[in-house]
């Protein structure tokens, strides 16, 4: 995945958090993208808000 594609992926992970719609992981995951994207996306989460990652399963 292109670099910038999982910052617009992680903005809206970040946004749809911040509404409640879920955990950081189920999120990701509901965009049913490969294992390979959506840690690059949680890598860019993480990196954005390191607060989150205490949240995760990881």
């Amino acid at each position: 995945m292109l670099a910038y594609k999982a910052r617009i992926y992680a903005n809206g992970t970040i946004t749809k958090f911040g509404y409640g719609e879920g955990r950081v992981i189920e999120i990701v995951a509901s965009y049913g993208l490969s294992a390979e994207d959506s840690a690059q996306i949680l890598a860019e989460v993480y990196a954005r808000r390191p607060d989150l990652a205490e949240d995760s399963d990881v």
